[in-house]
């Protein structure tokens, strides 16, 4: 008897009878020009991941969950097994940000993520703005579908397409993306019987180039139109057409305001979301629903597009309803032994991880050194206690941590990284030290950036930080060490520079320098992310610094990568401290008092 948990349970509780019956040899298949079929309501189920981030598997705890693997299981619960499989009884899908951010993911460039999707059979994929990161051209096949992959000496070609509608390049529509597909499927009713119903699924990205490496998006001359229109346009087309009986949109974006920008006057009949890494399930005030999962395997969506078939066995598209967000379980999802979990977790896919596993395990296991303070993302996402109070929460361990590496790579005198940049944190969850591994150091650096290393005036560093004073330039130089920088923070949530002090020196109060030290030299490193990247600020019309920089002597150097320069340092560092890492756990953004 299978042990099915609380998803399992309310997902049968309105399909209970036709699961029954679709798992058993005696389904009965119509189609869809047969004269008379049994009328009544026949249901699709749908699932949707979105922002895995390499998340085959979450290695980061001490015990791995088998989040693919889990979610294989339940999509196999609905397509059966064996003899029953049928790819037709389930619509799969993700939402992108499929493969940056694990060190399972990231040494192999994705692989053992489209492997464990074409195994999965899925449907269809969106274009997340991380399928950038190391180059979209190198991540994709030329006829827009995912890599296709050499396995036990066979090559298996990858037939998953990638879809969306909006992406252009040097100002045409890119053929590495297509704008929709047409899927044959084929939906249940209570007693068993199939009807088949073809689905169009429309992909779409809605994020800005600030979100995304310069070097990798716009350099290269991609662009994003968001612009719904065109879609709804499409969506509008292939339904009047008769191409599909229900339009799904798919969309690495936030699946509620698509919803709105959608309109009331949309044709489309579901909106599949992700890019904001938090459930949402719910629907417009006009009805039309739509719903997505958090990020990395912690969850995923599910809904059912409903037809009927009236007694003259016309079919027709009813509804899309019965959305939720089952979370992944924590305890069924580990394996640790060959019958833990066993009937919870697909074998196929179970077995893809193990072997994703053992590919890195020496860096898995290679320790560096270990810390004996809280590496936290956010100043003050443990506890009160471990907050680095007085910064208006710009400073936090892990961005003072990462800030410092920056600062030690380049040989400078000041390390900045962005806010977006600080992805992960190293809790000692109690004890007294923390190992610190290889795999975490690429867990912390997941993008290969390149460190880029200035040599400016402080003139020059006081443009920088009036820029990082401003809304939108706090996004991109929001951690520092090196100097502490005294500000004020104002009612429109930007910050007012007051004062620098440079070892305990007071060099800028006031809008005045003390001595020479405007003149003077300091150098200063980013990421290259930081570097080039622009966020204009509205109030100010500031433009990163950085940016003009870039093309003059100011830039000294951008030959040294972030993850592997940082092993090497911390390596070197631990041989010297009987294995301590230390962490600088003083705010260098300062709120003035």
């Amino acid at each position: 008897m299978r042990h099915h948990h609380s998803f399992i349970r309310s997902l049968v509780c309105c399909l209970a009878a036709c699961l029954v019956a679709v798992g058993c040899s005696s389904v009965r298949n119509l189609q869809r020009d047969y004269p008379v079929v049994p009328k009544g309501e026949y249901v699709l189920p749908v699932i949707e991941t979105t922002d895995i981030h390499g998340t085959l598997v979450n290695t980061s705890t001490g015990t791995n969950h088998y989040r693919l693997a889990y979610i294989a299981d339940k999509a196999n619960d609905i397509r059966g097994r064996g003899k029953d499989y049928d790819t037709r009884r389930l619509l799969l899908l993700d939402g992108g940000d499929i493969y940056q951010g694990t060190v399972l993911s990231n040494l192999r460039r994705g692989q053992p993520l489209y492997v464990a999707l074409d195994k999965m059979d899925y449907d269809a994929v969106a274009l997340g703005n991380h399928e950038f990161d190391w180059g979209f051209e190198t991540m994709v096949d030329d006829d827009a579908t995912l890599l296709g992959y050499e396995q036990d000496g066979t090559y298996n070609a990858n037939e998953i397409p990638v879809l969306c509608a909006n992406l252009y390049r040097h100002g045409k529509r890119t053929h590495t993306t297509r704008d929709y597909i047409i899927l044959d499927k084929a939906a249940v009713n209570a007693d068993g019987y199939l009807v088949n119903v073809r689905i169009g699924v429309i992909g779409m990205a809605h994020y800005k180039a600030t979100s995304m490496f310069a070097h990798q998006f716009i350099n290269k001359g991609y662009d994003v139109r968001i612009d719904y229109a065109p879609i709804n346009a499409l969506a509008d087309s292939l339904e009047r057409s008769g191409s599909c009986d229900a339009t799904v949109l798919l969309i690495h974006g936030a699946a509620d305001v698509a919803a709105q920008e959608l309109g009331q006057q949309s044709v489309i009949d579901l909106v599949l979301g992700g890019h904001s890494h938090m459930n949402q399930c719910d629907t417009t005030a006009w009805g039309l629903p739509y719903v997505q999962a958090k990020a990395y395997g912690q969850s995923f969506s599910y809904a059912e597009l409903v037809f009927t078939v009236d007694a003259a066995g016309k079919l027709a598209f009813s509804h899309a309803g019965n959305c939720s967000n089952p979370e992944v379980d924590a305890k069924r999802d580990t394996h640790t032994h060959p019958d833990e979990n066993a009937e919870d977790l697909d074998a196929d896919i179970l077995a893809l991880s193990d072997n994703a596993i053992q590919h890195v395990k020496p860096m898995l296991e290679k320790v560096i050194g270990h810390i004996n303070v809280d590496l936290v993302r956010n100043y003050n996402n443990i506890d009160d206690s471990l907050a680095l109070r007085g910064s208006g929460g710009r400073a936090s361990t892990m961005g003072n941590w990462m800030s410092d590496l920056m600062r030690r790579i380049g040989h400078a005198d000041i390390g900045f990284v962005n806010n977006g940049g600080v992805r992960t944190s190293f809790p000692l969850n109690g004890a007294p030290t923390r190992n610190i591994t290889v795999s975490n150091i690429y867990e912390m650096f997941p993008f290969d950036n390149l460190v880029y290393v200035y040599e400016l005036t402080y003139a020059d560093l006081l443009t920088l930080l009036e820029y990082s004073m401003t809304k939108s330039g706090a996004m991109l130089l929001s951690r520092m060490t090196g100097i502490d920088c005294y500000l004020t923070v104002n009612d429109d949530e930007s910050y007012t520079l007051r004062s620098l002090v440079k070892d305990g020196q007071t060099i800028y109060a006031d809008g005045q320098w003390t001595d020479d030290w405007s003149g003077r030299t300091v150098k200063v490193a980013v990421s290259q992310f930081v570097a080039t990247s622009d966020r204009v600020d509205k109030a100010t019309n500031m433009h990163n610094p950085l940016l003009n920089w870039n093309s003059t002597p100011r830039l000294k150097s951008k030959d040294s990568v972030d993850n592997e320069s940082a092993v090497r340092i911390l390596t070197e560092e631990a041989e010297r401290n009987n294995g301590l890492i230390t962490v600088d756990t003083a705010p260098h953004f300062i709120v003035a008092q």
